[in-house]
């Protein structure tokens, strides 16, 4: 980093936590109904018979935008201001996490912090949940930080041209390439009902890939998914202050 950083530092994960779905969900229900007839109103009003004459088609297709719009900045509002009550704090000396529930894991310099990292592509397999909410050209970063029986996992989503500068060779730590395609199930019967966790054959978990995937299904229950840029700041905290 270029100017030296302040500690603690808190960064807050999971930004799309259930609550805020859920407020999103409704506030563009409402919304679309607000928006409809808002334009139904000013384009009955607006003088003109043929707009008037179209006033409801015109409304329904206006409202969307509309809503779209409104919610858009809604949801960056309480992105902002509506944590999920998981943090991730940066010290000098290490960090730490938090749930929601209030459980805390820290890690020090001095446990001999050990880092693993992964990455695989979205593209190919059944996403679900956060997963099909990000867009399928991207991929997804994961950091696992163990010390003794202590860990700690750090995750985020980042388009291929950004997460290049994490994946180039000669950069610690190493992140290795994973594949869902050949753990996810994706027949006809799997996608019809409905996308699902799989479990791990025993062959891939004895396998060269076996230790990142454990990590990977510990991520699904434990990982705190942060932001891109707050991923970055992380990552420069442990190369450059952990030098991990």
């Amino acid at each position: 980093m270029t100017l030296q950083q302040i500690y603690p530092k808190v960064l807050h994960a999971d930004q799309e936590h259930s609550g805020l779905r859920t407020a999103v969900f409704t506030l563009l229900f409402v919304s679309l109904i607000l928006a409809f007839f808002g334009l139904r109103a000013l384009l009955s009003a607006g003088g003109l018979g043929w707009v008037a004459d179209y006033a409801f088609a015109l409304s329904c297709l206006g409202a969307f935008p509309v809503a779209v719009g409104v919610v858009w900045l809604a949801e960056q509002y309480m992105k902002r201001y509506w944590p999920s009550g998981r943090t991730v704090t940066l010290m000098s000396n290490g960090l730490s996490t938090q749930t929601e529930a209030g459980s805390t894991v820290t890690l020090t310099k001095a446990q001999g912090i050990v880092p693993m990292a992964w990455y695989f592509d979205l593209r190919g397999w059944q996403r679900g949940g956060r997963e099909r909410r990000v867009p399928q050209n991207w991929l997804c970063l994961s950091v696992e930080l163990k010390a003794g029986k202590d860990s700690i996992i750090i995750f985020t989503y980042l388009p291929e041209s950004r997460a290049e500068g994490w994946l180039a060779k000669g950069n610690k730590p190493t992140f290795y390439q994973i594949h869902p395609q050949n753990v996810y199930d994706n027949s006809l019967r799997t996608r019809l009902a409905g996308p699902s966790r799989p479990e791990i054959p025993p062959d891939v978990i004895t396998g060269k890939d076996g230790p990142y995937w454990l990590a990977e299904r510990r991520r699904w229950l434990d990982g705190f998914e942060l932001p891109p840029e707050e991923f970055e700041t992380f990552m420069d905290h442990i190369r450059t202050t952990l030098k991990l």
